[in-house]
């Protein structure tokens, strides 16, 4: 048996070195036919046509030919393990190892079995996570407030406990994830999400449009400044160029999102927080039809609710994705019809984004709500009617330095609020940024906030910040 094997491998050791001959041979021949072609002047090669048609067309057959010869060599498909010898050109190995799994060859080409923890043999499945300390100095508004909501009063910005957030290094957010992305590329194909968050961010990333004490909007959820909440909780099935999931999940409304790491700034919009759903339980559908444009359907149980239906929450949910260009890209996201906690009404928001250079890029954002819930955002802190613009513009330093600036006006029941945001992200290594920022809010025609109790002139001051996230 041993003497069998040895033969093997010397008989592949032949092999090898015939078809390492036979390649050289092949780049030789394409270089003297390429010679050929230079030193015949202006009579070239029968039959060519001009000299530069000639040229091509043998640096082309000579090309062919050896990718061709480099995937029936000793390599099998011509994925070789880093450093081998024989190993193919990598338009050949992304070919040739479209089954990587079990196949010894196949971290050659650059997709193996997938990234995830127990990703393995193509199973797609993965664990992951992030963890966000941070720093303010004072209450901006939006995510850094009070504490917990209490299980009276419903939405952003009502109902907080007496628990500042402000001038305190917090954990804002640890949160792991298991997951799955339906692929219907080659069939149907299946999918899921669960993500769990805990820190002084967990409560917006609770599903505070429930009922009281229904899925993770329940008291015992919440420990001081600091919550627990499972923001994502739902199942995929893809086919072709549809997908649908079904269950709990972050909106699609809206430019910034939840997790602090899908954002530029350490802060968020005032619009986003008081003015636009953060989670959804329903279906929604996304349909690619064609290479520019996505678009997206389906029905939701209100705003912010999580296995819930308060209120007889029932809404569309939807909008489309165009990309105008290479640099320019369009959404158009809403939701329309019982919002539950904010009442019957309609959120539309239109994103245009574009890269100006490989340096410069901007997004201009535009949002309206209009509900008939009859509060108003000067005495109970939830908007009624609201408009909100939003502009950002960006500016890549280097690999590991990028400069960012926020201008929003956001005009709700009346009043108008103004913020200018600075601020840069550092990335001193993979896998983790710090963003230090400078936050300046003004609202003349504001008088009170019950936002922040304590904080009258809340909409009227600077506010600094700086925290670090690291991702898993």
């Amino acid at each position: 048996m041993v003497r069998k094997v040895m033969d093997e491998r010397e008989g592949l050791e032949m092999v090898r070195r015939s078809w390492k001959s036979l390649l050289a041979s092949v780049a030789l021949f394409g270089a003297l036919a390429t010679v050929n072609v230079a030193v015949a002047g202006e009579g070239c090669t029968p039959g060519c046509g001009d000299c530069h048609n000639c040229e091509q067309i043998f640096a082309d057959a000579g090309q062919k030919l050896t990718d061709q010869l480099a995937s029936m060599s000793c390599c099998g498909n011509g994925c070789a393990s880093e450093g081998a010898s024989c190993c193919a050109p990598e338009s050949v190995c992304e070919d040739g190892c479209s089954d990587p799994c079990g196949d010894l060859l196949s971290d050659s080409c650059g997709e193996g079995c997938g990234e995830g923890l127990f990703d393995e043999c193509g199973s797609g499945i993965e664990i992951g996570g992030w963890t966000q300390f941070g720093y303010q100095d004072g209450p901006d508004g939006a995510f850094t407030g009070n504490g917990a909501f209490n299980d009276v009063n419903f939405g952003p910005g009502a109902g907080f406990s007496n628990a500042k957030e402000w001038d305190n290094f917090n954990l804002n957010q640890q949160a792991l994830y298991v997951g799955k992305t339906a692929d219907g590329s080659k069939g149907v194909d299946w999918g899921f999400r669960a993500e769990i968050m805990y820190g002084a961010d967990g409560n917006e990333a609770q599903s505070f449009g429930n009922n009281p004490g229904k899925f993770d909007f329940d008291p015992s959820w919440n420990h001081g400044i600091y919550e627990w909440g499972l923001p994502q909780l739902y199942a995929e099935a893809a086919f072709g160029d549809l997908s649908i999931k079904a269950g709990h999940f972050y909106t699609p409304v809206g430019y910034e999102v939840i997790p602090s790491g899908g954002n530029f700034f350490l802060s968020r919009q005032l619009t986003f927080y008081n003015s636009e759903p953060f989670t959804h339980t329903g279906i929604l559908g996304t349909y690619s039809a064609g290479d520019n444009l996505q678009v997206l359907g389906g029905w939701t149980a209100g705003m912010d609710t999580g296995f819930d239906q308060f209120n007889n929450g029932s809404s569309v949910l939807g909008g489309f994705i165009y990309t105008l260009s290479e640099a320019t890209t369009l959404t158009y996201m809403m939701t329309a019809g019982n919002l539950g906690w904010r009442g019957d009404g309609a959120i539309n928001s239109i994103i245009l984004s574009h890269n100006w250079s490989d340096k410069w890029q901007s997004v201009h954002q535009f949002d309206v709500l209009n509900s008939n819930l009859g509060s108003n955002f000067e005495t109970t802190g939830v908007a009624d009617n609201s408009t909100g613009q939003i502009n950002y513009l960006f500016y890549t330093i280097n690999d590991k330095l990028k400069a960012g600036v926020r201008q929003e006006w956001y005009k709700a029941d009346g009043t108008s609020y103004n913020t200018m945001t600075y601020g840069v992200n550092i990335t001193p290594m993979d896998k983790l940024v710090i963003r230090p920022e400078v936050r300046q809010m003004w609202a003349p025609g504001a008088t009170n906030s019950l936002a922040a109790p304590g904080h009258d002139d809340l909409f009227n001051q600077t506010v600094f910040g700086i925290d670090a996230i690291v991702t898993y």
